[in-house]
């Protein structure tokens, strides 16, 4: 069934050359808008889905008066600090001691060190308004999750007007991946993984149509052999059985395949181990 040879087979999965991107909500709320469908492409950045942005903005709103108004302190507060420094400089010119009195002269110069500290004070309260007036626009940035990605729009789970909870969930809002080139996840038996060769060539054989076969090219090898977990459907396969999964990539241009779809893969292979 292969061109070659001697073959490793493996139970290959097509997936986008990114993986699968589950893309999901930082934030709990009623979804806005959804401006993608399944099928679309979008580029890195686009919006995918938005989500209830009025208590947000409401937020960005007052958080840029609190600024506003911290800026307004600042002001008030250099206008007296110069107040008081004039005064402190026209009482230097004048004999201390002679015109005023030594306690006198000590208030006055208590007084322009707590103008300065009134400025530093007013100052620090315009950074704090500040850093929350930008935390609560990145609040509202986050309402509109966007694209990770350059990719296709696979699956879309969400409606307008549907709640989403923030954090991970068993259906993502939206699923997505790059997909020019697309992968192949070939699962090869542990016993077979002996007569694996790094960068052997590879070919895949369509499901339901064995004369539907194309090349693949070597990506990796991800090098954790791990429990199966990919099944045939074959009644004689084991569960408990070991994998090591390869990856490969090819051109789905004029193919009738699609991402998820289960494929044979037949991976050129020696009869002995390699270096043998």
């Amino acid at each position: 069934e292969s061109r070659y040879a001697v073959t490793v087979a493996g139970s290959g999965l097509i997936e986008a050359n990114t993986r699968n991107i589950a893309v999901g909500s930082f934030l709990s709320g009623i979804v806005a808008e959804v401006p993608v469908n399944e099928g679309d492409e979008v580029t890195k950045g686009q919006p995918l889905f938005v989500q209830d942005s009025r208590e947000a903005e409401a937020d960005v709103a007052t958080a840029e008066q609190q600024r506003l108004a911290a800026v307004a302190e600042v002001a008030e507060a250099e206008a007296l600090l110069a107040d008081r420094l004039d005064q402190l400089r026209r009482r230097e010119k004048l004999e201390r001691g002679f015109v005023l009195s030594e306690d006198a002269w000590a208030r006055l110069r208590f007084a322009v060190d707590a103008g300065r500290a009134a400025v530093a004070a007013a100052k620090a309260r315009v950074e704090v308004a500040a850093a929350e007036e930008q935390a609560a626009k990145v609040t509202l940035d986050r309402l509109t999750v966007r694209a990770p990605v350059d990719g296709r729009i696979l699956k879309v789970n969400i409606r307008p007007g549907e709640f989403i909870a923030a954090g991970p969930s068993e259906t993502p809002a939206v699923l997505m991946g790059g997909e020019r080139p697309l992968h192949v996840r070939v699962q090869v038996d542990e016993n077979d993984i002996w007569r694996l060769s790094q960068g052997a060539p590879a070919e895949a054989v369509v499901r339901g149509n064995r004369d539907i076969r194309f090349p693949l090219a070597f990506v990796r090898i991800e090098p954790y052999v791990l429990a199966k977990r990919s099944l045939t459907g074959d009644i004689a396969e084991r569960v408990d059985t070991r994998v090591l999964e390869l990856v490969y990539s090819f051109d789905p241009d004029g193919l009738p395949v699609y991402i998820g779809q289960q494929v044979d893969v037949f991976i050129e292979a020696g009869e002995t181990a390699p270096g043998g």
